[in-house]
């Protein structure tokens, strides 16, 4: 009887190894790409998930006061000690089942609570950071979001100390250029050196938590911007990623913007969650923003 033998394997010679490991090498390189693909695709439907839930939220709102929520006043100081003169962010918790935290006591504390819709997965984990928790989403405070302006659906409100007439605007009659083509919460830009504890980066529209910065303040609140360019002409600034520099200019601070690759993500009145590329026209993104100036955009021009 013959017996089986079991062939030899013969093991790498000293330069098969290196071609080995160079072809391991090339195929995670092209793997690569499809990963982050993938993982940016999926950060943008959760992105775009979270946006719903703050429409459903700002929608239960309106349904129950008959007017959409506020910007938040400057009335009791910056960050305003009276509850009247916070924002949207703390005026919508009951709307989106955190009813515990809107009764919270304790303002530090409720500064402090993390809030997983009002953070965009694709730009960093919802946790406390340098003391407060934030917002990645900012109200839509049209073209004068830095002035006293209501040309946007997120508004000033009255304040404590009644300063300002304030607008109390209803999805109905109050966005005349109509629900679909006017931004409500959209992402906001931000200086991605002050996300790490320690961070050298400067960026004052994102130093505060979602709970209770005053109007006008980009915590939570922005809009198309205006300044003027080379040539001297008006124009407004667009959505832009996140930048990463020491000392960014000032009117980013009311900037919509976004961590993903080529455009951000919006909510508009009629509850749509769509896309606004970075390349978008600054007139076209005026108008989009601006809820009363008789200009309807359709969906293919952002």
């Amino acid at each position: 009887m013959k017996r089986f033998v079991m062939p030899s394997r013969r093991a790498f010679s000293l330069i098969e190894l290196p071609v080995v490991i160079a072809i391991i090498a090339i195929l995670i390189g092209l793997l690569l790409p499809a990963v982050q693909k993938v993982r940016e695709a999926s950060a943008r439907t959760q992105c775009q998930n979270h946006l719903k839930q703050i429409g459903l939220g700002f929608q239960t709102y309106h349904d129950g006061y008959g007017y959409l929520p506020h910007a938040g006043s400057g009335d009791s100081g910056n960050p305003p000690t009276d509850r009247r003169d916070w924002g949207w962010a703390y005026e919508i918790l009951p709307n989106i089942e955190q009813q515990n935290t809107y009764d919270q006591v304790d303002v530090a504390a409720l500064r402090q609570t993390v809030i997983k819709i009002y953070n965009c997965p694709g730009r960093r984990v919802a946790r406390v950071m340098n003391g407060a928790a934030k917002s990645d989403y900012a109200g839509n405070g049209g073209n004068r979001v830095d002035s006293d302006g209501f040309d946007g659906p997120v508004c000033r409100s009255a304040g404590s100390n009644n300063s300002f007439p304030g607008r109390n605007i209803n999805l109905h009659s109050g966005i005349p250029d109509g629900t679909s083509s006017t931004i409500l919460v959209a992402e906001k830009l931000i200086n991605i050196p002050t996300q790490a504890n320690g961070g050298g980066g400067n960026d004052w529209s994102d130093n505060e938590s979602w709970a209770g910065p005053g109007y006008p303040d980009g915590d939570i609140m922005r809009g198309a911007v205006d300044y003027s360019n080379s040539s001297g002409a008006t124009t407004w600034y667009i959505p832009a990623r996140d930048i990463n520099i020491s000392n960014p200019d000032s009117n980013m601070n009311f900037r919509f913007g976004s961590a993903h690759l080529l455009s951000m993500n919006a909510l508009f009145c009629d509850g749509s969650v769509r896309s606004v590329r970075y390349s978008v026209n600054p007139l076209v993104f005026k108008n989009i923003c601006v809820r009363n100036d008789g200009q309807v955009v359709g969906a293919d021009d952002f």
